[in-house]
Parts: C-alpha cells; sequence; structure tokens
C-alpha cells in the first residue's frame, strides 16, 4: 500500500523489553521512511546514548509522563513535554507497570494498568489530530494461562485462538486486557482512527537498561557462569520442573513482536481494525526440551541429561550470588561488563519457571491470514539475544568458548 508521507510513531514504554524494540524497528520497517518522527516515551530519564538505539534524526526520547495521574495532569505534561503532538499519526501502547514486585496484590496491579491505559488512550484521542492507528499489545493471559490462583477452574486447549471466550468472572477478574480492549473500543466509537489488539506469548528479548521482564538475560549469564565455574561440557539442569520443560508454547521474540505491530497499522490498517491477532516467532509449538538443550550447546554445556529431576525451582538466583566473586573475575578476564540481576527479575523467571506449565501454543492462523508470515525457527530468538549481549560485552562471543 502507498504510505503517507507523513508518519509519525509514538510509543508509550519506550525502554521496556517490547517497546524499546518497536522504537528500533520503526526505523527501518516496514521501510527505512515510513515514519518522519519516531517518539519513544520512558517512565525513567534514558539518554539516547545510554539507550542502545541506533543514532537517528527522527528520534527523540521523552521522559517525565506519569500515566497514574489525573488525566488532566497527563495532557499537561504530555503538552509540555513532547512537541507537535498533532502531528501522531501511529501510537503503540507497550508502558506497563507492576507496582507491587509480583505479589499476590494482582488486583491492585491491574487497576493502575487500566487507569494507565485509559489516560494514554484518551490522552492521545484529544492531542494526536492525525492520529491514525493505535495498538495495544497484550499477551496470552488473554486466555488465562497465568491467572494461578484460579488455574483449576480454568480450561486452556491449545492452539489458542483469538475468538476464545473470554475467562468468565470470577476467575478472569485480575486479567486487565479485557477492561484495556474494552475501554479502547469506547473511546473509539464515532472516531476516524483505527485500532487493534497484539497478543504474544512469552517475550524473548534484551534491553540494553534491563527491567525484571528480560529473564533471557540472567539466563545467560546463570549459563555463561556456570560454564566459566564448572568447565566445558558440564550439565546444566533445567532450573524449572518437569512439567514446564515438557509443556508446548509458542515463544514470541521481541523483533517479530514488533515487526508484527508496525505491520499490522502501517500495512494492513482496514484488515486489522477492531481485531486481536496472536503473534509469535513459529506456529510450530516449542517447548523447554528443545530450546534448553540448544541453549547449553552455544556456552558450551552438556546438553544430555538438562531434563529436571526434581518438582521445583532450583533457586539459581542463590548460586548466581553465591558465586559473585567467580564472576567479577570471569568479567575482568574476558573484559564484560558486570551486570546486576534485580530480586524481582528472579522472582519474575522463578515464576514463570515455576508456573507455566500447561501447554499453551497460538494459533498463528489468523495473522497469517493477511499476510504477516515472518518466522523464526525454533530457539533463533534466544541466539539473536545472545548476539545483542556480545555486541554490549555482557557475555564472551562463541570463538572464546571454542577455546
Amino acid at each position: 500500500m502507498a504510505h503517507s508521507k507523513k508518519n509519525v510513531a509514538l510509543i508509550f514504554g519506550a525502554s521496556g523489553i517490547s517497546g524499546w524494540a518497536v522504537t528500533k524497528c520503526a526505523l527501518e520497517y516496514p521501510t527505512p521512511t515510513t515514519f518522519d518522527r519516531v517518539i519513544g516515551l520512558t517512565n525513567k530519564l534514558l539518554p539516547l546514548e545510554k539507550s542502545g538505539l541506533p543514532p537517528d534524526p527522527r528520534l527523540e526520547l521523552h521522559c517525565g509522563i506519569d500515566l497514574k495521574r489525573d488525566l488532566d495532569v497527563v495532557l499537561s505534561q504530555f503538552q509540555e513535554k513532547v512537541p507537535n503532538l498533532e502531528d501522531v499519526t501511529h501510537v503503540y501502547y507497550l508502558a506497563y507497570s507492576n507496582p507491587t514486585a509480583y505479589s499476590v496484590d494482582v488486583m491492585a496491579i491491574r487497576d493502575i494498568n487500566v487507569r494507565m491505559t485509559y489516560n494514554a488512550v484518551h490522552a492521545v484521542d484529544r492531542l494526536c489530530k492525525n492520529l491514525k492507528f493505535f495498538v495495544l499489545q497484550t499477551g496470552t493471559n488473554n486466555y488465562g494461562v497465568a491467572v494461578f490462583r484460579f488455574q483449576e477452574h480454568i480450561e486452556i486447549n491449545p492452539p489458542l485462538r483469538e475468538d476464545n471466550p473470554r475467562i468468565p468472572s470470577p476467575w478472569g477478574d485480575e486479567i486487565f486486557y479485557y477492561a484495556q480492549v474494552d475501554l479502547i473500543r469506547e473511546a473509539n466509537v464515532g472516531k476516524s482512527w483505527k485500532w487493534c489488539e497484539v497478543r504474544p506469548d512469552q517475550i524473548v528479548g534484551h534491553v540494553p537498561l534491563p527491567t525484571s521482564m528480560t529473564y533471557v538475560e540472567p539466563l545467560a549469564l546463570y549459563l555463561m557462569l556456570y560454564r566459566y565455574v564448572y568447565g566445558a561440557g558440564a550439565t546444566a539442569v533445567f532450573p524449572g520442573p518437569y512439567t514446564n520443560y515438557i509443556h508446548t508454547h509458542t515463544p514470541s521474540s521481541q523483533d517479530i513482536i514488533a515487526r508484527s505491530e508496525l505491520y499490522l497499522s502501517i500495512e494492513k490498517p482496514d484488515d486489522a481494525h477492531g481485531e486481536a491477532f496472536n503473534t509469535a516467532d513459529n506456529a510450530t509449538p516449542a517447548s523447554w526440551s528443545l530450546v534448553w538443550p540448544k541453549m547449553c550447546e552455544y556456552f558450551g554445556l552438556n546438553a544430555e541429561g538438562a531434563s529436571p529431576e526434581d518438582k521445583g525451582w532450583k533457586d539459581i538466583d542463590k548460586w548466581w550470588l553465591a558465586h559473585q566473586d567467580d564472576y567479577q573475575k570471569m568479567c575482568r578476564e574476558f573484559g564484560l561488563r558486570p551486570r546486576e540481576i534485580s530480586e524481582a527479575t528472579w522472582i519474575f523467571l522463578a515464576a514463570g519457571f515455576s508456573f507455566l506449565g500447561r501447554n499453551r501454543d497460538l494459533s498463528l492462523d489468523k495473522i497469517r491470514s493477511i499476510g504477516f508470515t515472518e518466522e523464526y525457527p525454533v530457539a533463533d530468538g534466544y541466539f539473536r539475544v545472545f548476539d545483542r549481549l556480545v555486541q554490549e560485552s555482557i557475555i564472551p562471543s562463541k570463538k572464546v568458548w571454542a577455546r
């Protein structure tokens, strides 16, 4: 399709695992000239030189817009912080707040995220006079896979399809995606702009300034240090229970997610309008029993015998902390940049490896039907993250392991 000569992207959550990828991707996809401006919004100050984003005169980053405030305050902050908002044509809402640090207060998380989305939608509806498209990213918890308190009440029959019914109350009450979609649909009534929802599975990705949801980096650091401590050929057993090792899912790499969201909003706005789309690296279900041995091989570890033997999380966070002297020694030896892994990151990792023990693979039939066919082979998304970690001197290259 022919693109407008003046497209301007506005990305909420540009420092997060999904927002960073969309911000980066929008500078080059669908074409290197699709967007005249790419505006990233971040919660905390993120200087361009520390963002890991490529130098580009079209790129700008702004912070200081607090979506948890009243709408009038948010509108004022927008007008103060971001110039020429009326030029924005495409909005990508990828913000998320988890103020309770993965505590049991899931309803507080729901309420805060719904409020943030409401403010974002109504702010851009009022201020972005040339708005064409709004993308909301949600996830597989649309299907109830992470409603851990009520799993016995929730039926999950993969492949999961976009027309599956919502999880009924009270078991689905904590799924804030439903309220996000409803408020966008309501705000869109009588408006010319279009919108869609995109549903990835567990996100495979990396950001230069890590967040609590970047679980691939701590896994890479763990395997790297495990190899350093125990040597080539050591067996690194999968740290989760056996049920998590064998269940099938469809990993969603941040680059595939970003490209699918840009594709839907730029190339297929009419087909995408008002619809939800699953997105993932590959339509073929994968399991950790396929991916984990490939990751071990990357670090020169033994891929045989990686199957877990016990029933719980292996506390690799405690092992990591106990071997910090080895880690610092390794960083000095290989010229690596030391990284800190927050407690919230370990909690997120442990939760994913301990509780997501049911098959949850996605159907990609719908997004394929309108022409988005890009895919990665099994485990390729993880290797892409490893390559970025090598480029940033966070882990050594494979050539180092081969010595």
